[in-house]
């Protein structure tokens, strides 16, 4: 929980740094950057329960550590980061929109970038996943915290 809202604040800082880009460029501050707090929240949940599972599965498989940056890495370039959802070809869309973190940087990229109102639908589904994966990794953790002093 640490890392997760450590990271949190990393990002708030970071966003002011958007936010001067955002005045530089001339584009300004819109309304829908009240809306930045939901997608910030609907990614922390998300997170923290994705951490929640990972770092207690990780203490028995140690490994799995290096599994995990693997798959991050692709992650990474299945999630329309730097480049937009909309060069994707339609019939390859599918892949990146079974991605939760894509409504999360379009929900972002929606506020800073296109200054409209981010898709709240698909951030609301999310939101309610991030919600059953905390759960799930909070479960999964107090199961498996019992014997981590040994595994470690």
């Amino acid at each position: 929980m640490s890392v997760v809202t450590s990271e949190t604040v990393n990002f708030l800082i970071s966003t002011i740094i958007i936010i001067c880009f955002t005045l530089g460029y001339g584009m300004g501050l819109n309304p829908y950057i009240l809306l930045y707090p939901i997608v910030l929240a609907v990614q922390y949940v998300l997170l923290l329960g994705v951490s929640l599972i990972l770092s207690s599965v990780t203490v028995y498989f140690r490994d799995l550590q290096h599994f995990i940056g693997v798959v991050l890495q692709l992650l990474f370039y299945a999630t329309p980061i730097v480049y937009s959802l909309e060069t994707i070809p339609e019939n390859f869309r599918w892949i990146l929109k079974i991605n939760p973190m894509t409504y999360i940087i379009e929900g972002f990229r929606d506020i800073f970038y296109y200054q409209k109102m981010p898709d709240l639908k698909m951030l609301g589904i999310i939101f309610v996943i991030g919600i059953i994966t905390c759960i799930l990794g909070y479960m999964i953790f107090n199961k498996l915290q019992k014997r981590f002093a040994e595994e470690l």
